[in-house]
């Protein structure tokens, strides 16, 4: 870097820096919270936008940890590798450098292959950023950019990772490495020093420096490694207790009390489905008025087709028609959205109160796809599809009614045409219901790695991977887009056959109305005629339309799964929902105990606490110590096998 300053958009964020970087050195980066230590990683990367001076980097490769490790929903193997080929040899020593094998070896025979849920959520903070690290240092390349990675670490791994991972004798060593950290008794080792204060770099030559931050130097900088284990990479065991549960898919029909719910919810609740009823029949029978009496009109003699008379009533009808048709439309786009509003709320009620348990079992992405996608057709694609399906299925009806009153015997050709579409009905709804499932699943995975790249967009590019996560997003869209397809075909599939037995309708009707040209009016015949063209299509749409409302419903189905989630407050209690109010001088003093306290996380894991006993007396201070990632505290609504007694 020569004079180089670089700027977040319009606000400059580091000024005028000035840095070397030989070959193979070990460059140590300090300064004070918010100085802009992370942000010269980032102007390293390329994610900041340089404003001035000059930035060279004569490097074919870096490998970048950050901050934050970046953790996505796969196995702790997956995580380290990220898509490049399996070195054992390399993998084994730097699980061992990082020191993964102890809490590998703790998980039992799953090791590596331990699926992590999103972000990470079953791991400690420390085993985050170890894997992060492992992954930034199976890369192997020229240039490693280490953002703070011994923070999240006890004091005694630290000084391992540091001695096994980073020095000058670690794994890396002769590998180009800026390592930012707070802990500077660690940059006693370092060949450059930079301090970083307000965006300006400072320089220190290590050599010329008395003493760096002596006061943290601590006793564990001299503590030996913990005890060797022989793990070695698992190649035939995956995790059958995985965090993360596949989605479940659910068959057979959609369950009639989700339909009565979204049809009877508040605040019209029964009465609004009444009166949808009515306004559908009300405009479906004025819609076949005008027609009867436009056929009723040009069957008068000359002279009384003049009549005004026919023309009022006439003009009436339809203005009626109109109006009717409007607030028909309106009225159940009001009834749908306020269906969709309950739904809605109560799936955002139900995922606010639940477990953190669901969080950690379903990654961000399952829930981003009900609540947007599945939302969407919830608000607007059912509406409609219903309205359609209903005001076809009416027209379909009054066709028939029109057709059998001017030529009944077209309607002995309907005892056999009717239960032979209903049969195609129901032979292709039992597949596409499937299929509609089966696609709103498939589409999950898509949003899921879609936040999942969001989050690590600076690693992936870091890794140089972007072709690697492009593939996982085409390969995960064409199995989404391999069910739409199909889910598309089958619609196809079923409206060419009912094509053909409308066609067959509209000639057994023709044929009738010229065979018994003598007993018909005229007028009449053509009436009839002109309805089993109408017929021809809008019967397939009213039979495609109500498979596709019922295929739509999965969403409503999907969305109402999530409305009936468990409350946090209910899992695993029969205790009563009253509040109780303390006293307001409540606690005075306090004593917590545990009595042969046993913890898991989930039902189905080990435990991780066993048999506690431990009394923490009134104003007691305590803390709690051990190697990071062995116990923790994670007062989440465990489940609980012995008694646990709390007394205040």
């Amino acid at each position: 870097m020569e004079n180089a300053s670089f700027v977040w958009k319009d606000t400059p964020s580091l000024f005028s820096l000035n840095l070397k970087v030989s070959s193979g050195n070990l460059v140590g980066v300090t300064g004070a919270i918010g100085a802009g230590k992370s942000t010269l990683l980032a102007a390293i990367l390329g994610e900041i936008n340089l404003f001035s001076g000059k930035l060279q980097l004569y490097v074919d490769s870096i490998s970048y940890a950050p901050q934050s490790a970046w953790i996505f929903a796969d196995t702790i193997r997956a995580n380290i590798l990220l898509g490049k080929p399996m070195d054992e040899e390399r993998y084994k020593n730097v699980i061992k450098a990082c020191c993964l094998d102890i809490d590998l070896q703790n998980f039992g025979d799953v090791g590596d292959l331990l699926m992590i849920g999103d972000k990470g959520v079953n791991l400690s903070g420390g085993q985050r950023a170890r894997i992060s690290l492992a992954r930034a240092l199976y890369a192997d390349a020229d240039l490693y950019l280490l953002d703070d990675p011994l923070a999240a670490v006890d004091p005694k791994v630290a000084k391992n990772i540091f001695d096994q991972c980073i020095g000058p004798r670690s794994l890396l060593r002769g590998k180009t490495r800026i390592l930012v950290t707070h802990q500077t008794h660690f940059l006693v080792e370092s060949d450059q020093i930079i301090v970083i204060r307000n965006g300006r770099i400072d320089e220190l030559e290590t050599e010329k420096q008395a003493v760096v931050e002596q006061s943290n130097e601590t006793s564990e900088t001299d503590a030996s490694n913990d005890t060797d284990t022989d793990w070695t990479p698992n190649k035939a065991t995956t995790d059958s207790n995985s965090i993360v549960k596949d989605e479940t898919t659910l068959e057979g029909g959609i369950q009639w009390k989700v339909w009565f719910q979204l049809f009877t919810s508040p605040p019209l609740r029964w009465f609004g489905a009444f009166v949808m009823i009515i306004l559908m029949l009300g405009s479906e029978a004025l819609y076949d008025f005008t027609n009867n009496w436009l056929a009723l009109w040009s069957g008068k003699s000359e002279q009384e087709q003049k009549s005004t008379y026919y023309i009022y009533v006439y003009l009436g009808v339809i203005i009626a028609t109109l109006t009717v048709a409007l607030v028909r439309v309106a009225y159940i786009f009001y009834v749908m959205l306020c269906g969709a509003t309950y739904f809605h709320n109560q799936m955002l009620k139900s995922i606010l109160y639940t477990s953190l348990r669901f969080f950690e079992s379903n990654p961000s992405g399952r829930i981003l796809n009900r609540a947007s996608k599945d939302q969407l057709v919830l608000d607007s694609s059912i509406p409609q599809a219903i309205i359609d399906m209903m005001q076809n299925l009416l027209m379909t009806l009054g066709s028939i009614v029109v057709i059998g009153m001017t030529n009944p015997w077209a309607l002995l050709i309907l005892l056999v045409f009717i239960p032979v579409v209903l049969w195609l009905r129901r032979f292709y709804i039992r597949s596409s219901r499937q299929i509609k499932r089966l696609e709103n699943i498939t589409r999950s995975p898509v949003y899921a790695l879609f936040a999942s790249s969001l989050d690590g967009l600076t690693s992936i590019r870091a890794f140089d991977v972007q072709d690697d996560f492009l593939n996982m997003f085409i390969e995960r869209i064409d199995t989404n887009a391999r069910s739409y397809f199909i889910l598309f075909s089958t619609g196809r599939w079923l409206g060419l056959r009912l094509d053909h037995m409308t066609s067959l309708l509209t000639l057994v009707t023709a044929v009738l109305a010229v065979a018994l040209r003598h007993q018909i009016d005229p007028s009449a015949a053509a009436l009839s005629i002109t309805y089993c063209i109408t017929l021809t299509g809008l019967f397939q749409w009213a039979i495609r339309l109500s498979a596709e409302v019922e295929n739509y419903m999965t969403s409503a189905e999907r969305i109402y799964e999530y409305g009936q989630l468990e409350s946090e407050s209910h899992r695993n209690s029969n205790a009563s929902n009253v509040l109780v109010q303390p006293s307001s001088d409540w606690p005075s003093h306090g004593i917590i105990e545990f009595k042969n306290y046993t913890f898991r996380y989930r039902p189905e894991l080990d435990p991780v606490l066993k048999s506690v006993n431990l009394r923490i007396e009134s104003k007691e201070k305590i803390g709690i110590i051990g190697r990071t990632g062995i116990v923790t505290f994670f007062f989440s609504n465990p489940s609980v096998e012995h008694l646990t007694t709390v007394q205040t």
